[in-house]
């Protein structure tokens, strides 16, 4: 990964909403990207000069149409709440953002209802210029090398797609009301996270049908593709607190991949078959074993900082070794035969 202080074009952008996502996970970013942080915004002005001096924008704002006015920049980065009915907030800045000169990225979800989300296209077929909707699952490295696998000759294509979420429904007669509705909005909120998983590894969906379980919430989703394949998605919305979150098994034709909780990642590679109640031992052959990538969090690495999907993709080394503890070296992906 390429530093900020070793890029020659610097992106001038400006930030609107200041709160405890943003700075968590959204401004550390800017400390590695090659971006400028020109100034940003939040109706709290105490608040805004506060992430002003910390991450170094050049000045702070209560107002962001003021910001939108008075600065010269590429973008915006909107991270901001909901309104008093439970709306996201996004659509009108980001077209605010787009009739500025601005491109702007927003987190999700995008919009309320579809007529919001069919004003930020026309807008964006209006000034040329585009919005970014932050749908971080697409990104994560350990999906990304998933998807990668998958569309190798070997694979076999994407054939079927199981992914484990603990995602809760609201009942039908309150799933639109975000104000008075207590599980309408963290489903809004929510639901895009594995959606966005299975956009990435199997593309456009072509039918959906759900089954909903009152009690938990929970729900499960049957999908059938536009470029073939079918998936489920388990919506567990019984699981346990403190549980890993996520479960995502991809099958091709004769290889599976499986990624637990975002960051392992187990290739299950095609190979020649045990020879039932023949073979002495259950070890599968050493060139035909799963490759278990498994990534380090102890040292001080880019991806520690929520700052950078590319550095730990590249972590995700071809060579298969261990180490002569039998560790998996730091950043190399090993053999483990099962």
């Amino acid at each position: 990964m390429e530093y900020r202080t070793e890029s020659a074009r610097h992106v001038r952008a400006g930030f609107v909403g200041c709160g405890g996502h943003a700075y968590r996970n959204l401004l550390t970013a800017f400390h590695f990207a090659p971006v400028d942080l020109v100034a940003l915004a939040d109706i709290a002005g105490e608040r805004a000069e506060a992430i002003r001096r910390e991450f170094g924008a050049e000045r702070a704002y209560t107002d962001y149409r003021a910001m939108l006015a008075r600065e010269q920049i590429d973008c915006v980065v909107v991270v901001t709440n909901y309104d008093d009915d439970g709306r996201p907030r996004f659509p009108g800045i980001a077209i605010d953002a787009l009739d500025a000169g601005c491109n702007a990225w927003i987190e999700k979800p995008p919009a309320h209802r579809l007529d919001e989300v069919e004003a930020m296209r026309a807008a964006e077929r209006r000034t040329g210029h585009f919005i970014q909707v932050g749908y971080k699952k697409m990104f994560v490295p350990a999906y990304v090398k998933a998807r990668e696998l998958s569309q190798t000759p070997q694979f076999g294509g994407a054939r079927q797609l199981l992914v484990r979420y603990p995602q809760r429904m609201p009942h039908p007669a309150g799933r639109f009301d975000l104000k008075g509705h207590p599980g309408a909005l963290p489903f809004l909120d929510h639901v895009w996270h594995p959606f966005a998983i299975t956009q990435l590894l199997m593309g456009d969906v072509r039918e959906m049908t759900y089954l909903w379980e009152a009690d938990t919430g929970g729900w499960i989703a049957t999908f059938a593709f536009a470029a073939g394949g079918i998936g489920v998605i388990n919506a567990a919305g019984g699981q346990a607190r403190g549980a890993p979150i996520e479960h995502v098994e991809l099958f091709g034709d004769g290889e599976h991949i499986i990624v637990e909780n975002n960051t392992r990642l187990t290739y299950l590679r095609r190979y020649s078959g045990h020879h039932y109640g023949r073979d002495a031992d259950h070890f599968t052959p050493i060139d035909q074993a799963p490759i278990v990538w498994d990534p380090e969090f102890s040292p001080g690495v880019l991806y520690n900082k929520n700052a950078s999907s590319s550095a730990m993709r590249r972590r995700s080394a071809s060579s298969a070794e261990m180490s002569s503890t039998g560790r998996p070296r730091r950043g190399r992906t090993c053999v483990r035969p099962i």
